[in-house]
């Protein structure tokens, strides 16, 4: 927690002018009406104010601290009545009573007396009989909140309300009640969750540990300084102390944030402290709040310079994005600085955070909920340099959450060498039009050229596409890009194209994306006409392991009585003493793996499946690509990377097998038979073409078939079983 409120610093470089308290300058100076005193503050009470206002002096070198030394007036010289409450070697804090009619006047404060005042004396302002600003609300949410965290989120829709009512201490919750709900709790028989919201300052009299507790009926929370000091969370009864960690506070004034959330028809609550060198909690009194506005828009301005720098800084909506931890606070900064001879000015930021800025009115989005420091530098034509710092408190607000998505379009998990690619990013989300993201992406070429591309968006419901370029599938090795929000990254990602033999192939699906063990997105691009590798003839004698993988011939689930004898089975007696072993791995369901796309799971199931020790593996795959129906120009793609991938890569020889004239796709059926020999022939891999086999057979669907037309009868297995194994002995078998 800070120990205190972090003062304005001001400071000025005049490069050949300076004016003195006792040197007569001709220009067009502002009327000081206290000559004697060589600093002033100028300041706006806020618009929720009453009639006293806290105002906070900064201190340099041996300025005196009697209340002498200040003097408080309206603009026209009026003197207003002050309290000095504290004062020490950074600060002086002043409780000051502004008049009601004139609210939003600027008011004035000098001080740094080398003499009297002229005039009449200002009164001794009487203490603050109502320093809690307070207001009561009505919570959306039906429960009670079981966290501080729980409740910044809860009170998102709050934050355009004002504290009207003003109090005399945190527990006088009776006073700000609305009538009509009381009467309606008694009616209904029921209370609705509301939240009393209270703002005071305290004067904390010594340095050291102090630590604050609470009292109340349900969920209560105090923050000093903005920071969480004590917590009672969830819904409970009164009448025990709660205390919270110790904080270490320096002597002064500390702002002090109170929040209460119940259901019951009479909210109960006390708030109190251990001050040091004390055991016990010690219930606050309003002798111990100050008041419960702090003056807004000052500027501190000297008798001696004709430059006085001054800025506001007012934080807007906070917002994150889901599943990230960045926070990031838009900050509106605007140069309030006075001049007296010109008002032409340049203005130089630095917002406190390693970025700098430009301008009158600038616009900076911190990365974090924190405190920082920013710093306005003012130059004018005469060369006078100026310049003021002031905290910027970033952490009030429970920020937004807004959910951002990132996609590609036209960038197919397979293709060709000879297709044309134009891939974009889409940006799904909704935004406001200020929220822009930066999105950057490098177009790396096979050989080596970088081409750097980027573009602003603004999703707003509707998804925006960012065209990534155009190029050959042979000419790309990767697309690397990055969507940030004001220098932190949202996405990031690397697309890499890959040729067989591919080093290592995909791990997993996800959506309509092959990822590998890295999360590196690929896409392959198996060669048309396989001239990067061929297999060599399957040998006759021994033929190792043998794993047939499935998801068309042995069709599981069947409810006909008694199923055939399935194909592998038959395939393992016709292999007798050329086969080790022959074994039939299924594939999943596609419904078993929802998050990605189905035509896509055989490139990573299949060689998983497959394995390293097998001698052959036997690919029956393509019934649910032919029942979605998958394109031919997909599945052709996608069978020669298969082959690619189990072929080349696993260097496993591979068996093809056609899909059998299915009576339901037949012509289907035929074009997949076709893509599947045009790929195995490219490679020199066997085909145990059953497209043909089963058309040759008369009354082939009677036959070949059960009445499931996706289940091959007896016959159909067995026949299946014979083509497989003449495609894996090369010769004729019974």
């Amino acid at each position: 927690m800070m120990a205190s409120s972090i003062g304005r610093t001001c400071f000025a470089i005049a490069s050949g002018l300076a004016l003195t308290a006792g040197v007569a300058w001709s220009g067009p100076l502002p009327e000081w009406r206290q000559p004697a005193f060589p600093w002033r503050q100028v300041f706006s009470p806020p618009v929720d104010a009453q009639t006293n206002v806290i105002l906070k002096l900064p201190r340099t070198g041996k300025m005196p601290t009697t209340r002498e030394a200040y003097y408080a007036c309206t603009q026209t010289g009026e003197p207003l009545p002050f309290r000095l409450m504290h004062a020490d070697n950074d600060e002086a804090v002043l409780l000051v009573g502004v008049t009601v009619p004139a609210i939003r006047r600027p008011f004035l404060v000098y001080y740094g007396s080398k003499g009297p005042a002229e005039g009449a004396a200002c009164p001794e302002a009487p203490p603050d009989l109502t320093p809690v600003a307070a207001g009561m609300f009505r919570l959306q949410a039906k429960a009670i909140p079981t966290s501080w965290e729980r409740l910044r989120h809860m009170m998102l829709s709050l934050r355009t309300e004002r504290l009207r009512s003003r109090i005399g201490l945190f527990g006088a919750l009776g006073e700000i009640v609305p009538d009509e709900d009381r009467r309606g709790d008694r009616h209904r028989g029921h209370h609705a969750p509301r939240i009393a919201v209270m703002r005071s300052f305290l004067l904390a009299p010594a340095d050291g540990i102090y630590r604050f507790a609470i009292d109340c009926a349900d969920a209560g929370f105090v923050l000093v300084d903005r920071e969480l000091a004590a917590d009672w969370p969830g819904a409970h009864a009164d009448g025990e102390w709660r205390t919270g960690s110790p904080v270490f506070l320096k002597a002064g004034v500390h702002r002090i944030d109170v929040f209460n959330a119940f259901d019951v028809p009479e909210p109960s609550l006390r708030v109190g402290w251990i001050t040091p060198g004390r055991k016990d909690v010690v219930a606050l009194t309003p002798q111990n709040l100050v008041g419960s506005s702090e003056a807004m828009e000052t500027r501190t301005e000297r008798l001696d310079q004709t430059l006085q720098p001054a800025f506001s800084a007012t934080p807007l909506k906070a917002y994150s994005f889901r599943g990230h931890a960045a926070v990031f606070v838009p900050v509106e900064f605007r140069n309030n600085t006075a001049n007296w001879i010109n008002e032409a000015m340049t203005c130089r930021w630095n917002f406190g955070d390693g970025v700098r800025g430009n301008g009158g009115v600038a616009l900076h989005t911190y990365k974090a909920a924190d405190l920082f420091k920013a710093t306005l530098e003012v130059r004018d034509p005469l060369g006078f340099v100026a310049a003021c710092s002031d905290p910027v408190d970033c952490r009030q607000e429970e920020p937004e959450e807004y959910a951002v998505a990132f996609d590609f379009v036209g960038l197919p998990a397979v293709c060709y060498a000879r297709d044309r690619l134009a891939p974009y990013l889409r940006i799904k989300g909704d935004v406001p039009g200020s929220v822009r993201l930066a999105v950057d992406w490098d177009w790396v070429a096979r050989k080596g050229a970088v081409e750097k591309r980027n573009q602003e968006c603004a999703p707003h419901g509707q998804p925006v596409l960012v065209p990534l370029g155009q190029g050959a599938p042979d000419e790309l090795a990767a697309i690397r890009w990055h969507v940030k929000h004001a220098g932190v990254t949202l996405a990031e990602g690397t697309v890499r194209f890959v040729m067989p033999p591919f080093k290592s192939g995909p791990t997993r699906v996800e959506g309509d994306g092959l990822y590998d063990e890295t999360g590196t997105r690929l896409v392959l691009v198996p060669d048309e006409s396989a001239g990067h590798w061929t297999q060599a003839p399957l040998a006759t004698r021994r033929l190792g392991r043998v794993v047939c993988v499935d998801d068309s011939l042995a069709l599981p689930g069947s409810t006909e009585g008694d199923s055939p004898e399935p194909y592998h089975r038959i395939l393992a007696r016709l292999l007798t003493g050329v086969s080790e072993d022959v074994r039939f791995v299924p594939l999943r369901e596609w419904g078993e793996t929802p998050e990605s796309y189905g035509p896509l799971r055989a490139l990573v199931d299949v060689p998983s499946a497959v394995g390293r020790e097998a001698g052959v593996a036997v690919l029956s795959v393509g019934l649910r690509d032919l029942l979605t129906p998958v394109d031919d120009d997909t599945f052709e793609r996608q069978a020669a990377a298969l082959s690619d991938l189990v072929g080349a890569t696993h260097k496993v020889s591979i068996v093809w097998v056609t899909p059998p004239p299915y009576p339901s796709a037949d012509e289907r059926s035929r074009r997949y038979a076709a893509i599947i020999r045009r790929v195995a022939e490219a490679r020199g891999i066997p085909v145990a073409d059953l497209y043909t086999a089963f058309r040759c057979v008369e009354g082939n669907w009677h036959t070949l078939f059960r009445t499931n037309p996706l289940e091959l009868s007896e016959t159909g297995q067995r026949l299946a079983g014979q083509q497989v194994a003449r495609a894996l002995v090369g010769g004729d078998v019974r």
